[in-house]
């Protein structure tokens, strides 16, 4: 057991405010670590530490590790697009400061950092459409986001290695529902959903038949929680991918969506993205073997939930 006082990284994001709900229901002890609480609408929960502060500004992170028995990573600078425009950005502060905050653990006696990484843009481009294996796919990412989580993933196996840690890397697919922000212009499904309820057009690259692995952010929640007490073994590289092992083409998605909500969606189709990967479905059963975790919300019912909020 690692122990149940959590510092949740990013906490007041997406996923780190589900998090958070679903670690308080099972008696853990969490401490929230993010910027901007305020104006990202946090919800101030009573059994929650917060602190405010910019991960990438930190000095050092001593002090936030103390009284801590594990760390869950979520911070990223960028995103797939973004990090196209800013080429530097990842590195200098995404890789450099992650790489402080392992020998801050490593120092402070904390053996456990879970960081989430990209199943969707680590792999890369494919010829072949058959979902992705952890340990068997190669990893060729198209866009400095995918180059940025797959070196810190590099990174935080080897302090595995090197200093006996027990780190475990999640490769979370596309994640959607309650809470996420479409303003940020991540996460297709949430995006969409908000445009045709405000018939706003969606804007395709390509002709739409982009594939993609959509996890429910609750299944994404319930994947960490069963990361968090796994027993590592020298046999098992601590590399889970936490999706459904189903596809939908973004076309799908739309008419998920028209069906769910009754209404029709107006579509602006755009020139295709070199960034953009055409297929990408990851396999669930590793995941399934070691940590007993399966993602259970079917893109359709995880949609008629989101509507419902």
């Amino acid at each position: 057991m690692v122990g149940n006082r959590c510092l949740l990284l990013g906490g007041g994001g997406f996923i780190g405010q589900n998090l958070t709900e679903l670690l308080l229901d099972f008696g853990y002890s969490v401490t929230v670590f993010d910027r901007n609480l305020e104006s990202k609408c946090v919800p101030l929960l009573k059994k929650v530490a917060y602190i405010e502060g910019d991960f990438f500004q930190q000095e050092h992170y001593a002090e936030l590790l103390r009284n801590q028995d594990f760390v869950i990573h979520l911070i990223s600078s960028v995103g797939p697009s973004s990090s196209m425009n800013f080429a530097n950005k990842p590195y200098e502060q995404d890789v450099l400061k992650s790489i402080q905050l392992l020998d801050d653990c490593r120092k402070a006696g904390i053996n456990r950092v879970i960081f989430l990484s990209s199943g969707g843009t680590v792999y890369g481009q494919r010829i072949e459409q058959s979902i992705l294996k952890e340990d068997v796919d190669i990893t060729n990412p198209i866009n400095h986001y995918g180059i940025m989580k797959l070196t810190i993933e590099k990174i935080v196996l080897m302090y595995n290695e090197l200093y006996n840690m027990e780190n475990i890397v999640l490769r979370v697919a596309n994640p959607y529902g309650k809470g996420q922000n479409t303003n940020k212009k991540i996460g297709a499904v949430s995006i969409f959903l908000d445009n045709i309820l405000n018939n706003r057009p969606i804007n395709l690259y390509g002709v739409g038949d982009t594939v993609r692995d959509y996890i429910d952010v609750s299944d994404v929640c319930e994947g960490i929680r069963a990361a968090i007490n796994y027993q590592i073994n020298d046999v098992i590289v601590p590399i889970f991918n936490i999706g459904t092992g189903k596809g939908y083409s973004l076309v799908d998605v739309i008419r998920l969506i028209e069906e769910v909500t009754q209404k029709k969606a107006s579509i602006v189709f755009e020139e295709k993205r070199a960034i953009d990967v055409m297929y990408n479905v990851l396999d669930p059963l590793k995941s399934e073997k070691q940590l007993g975790f399966k993602a259970n919300t079917l893109l359709s019912e995880g949609i008629r939930k989101l509507y419902a909020n």
